[in-house]
């Protein structure tokens, strides 16, 4: 019979992301289903665990911004998703698809400031350099390029 000591240590996980370790319990990733932390935590005792998992180490590893991830975790234990203001938007939004997160969970406090990331790559993609035209010739002119935009 397992001790009260490794029962209470079944219940927990721990994740390094970006070399942070955090852990957690298992029921705090059940908290938001449909992501990649809920099925993280509802596979986690099958034998066929995901790749990340590293057994010498028991914990899986996520080569992702700890940062955001920090943010991503505090998510699942309070249900409000914070955006970091020293993380801009594309990286945050890169993040939030990677765990599975809908971005209209963002809290209304940080929606103005993620989405102006939006606004802009809008901008960006419809603007053009005054007296510089495309010409699909030279391969700094073209639409592939990515340096001009039409």
């Amino acid at each position: 019979m397992p001790s009260g000591k490794g029962k209470k240590r079944s219940n927990r996980i721990v994740l390094n992301v970006g070399g942070v370790r955090h852990e957690t319990f298992l029921s705090t990733l059940k908290t938001i289903p449909d992501t990649r932390l809920c099925n993280l935590g509802e596979h986690h005792t099958t034998v066929a665990r995901s790749p990340e998992y590293d057994t010498s180490k028991e914990e899986y590893f996520f080569d992702r911004h700890p940062g955001v991830f920090a943010q991503i975790l505090n998510f699942y234990r309070t249900g409000r998703l914070h955006c970091p203001s020293d993380v801009c938007g594309p990286l945050f939004e890169e993040e939030l698809g990677f765990w599975g997160i809908d971005e209209e969970q963002v809290e209304t406090c940080c929606w103005e400031n993620y989405k102006q990331h939006k606004e802009k790559q809008e901008k960006l993609k419809n603007f053009k350099l005054p007296g510089f035209e495309e010409d699909p010739e030279d391969p700094f002119l073209s639409k592939d390029s990515g340096l001009l935009r039409t």
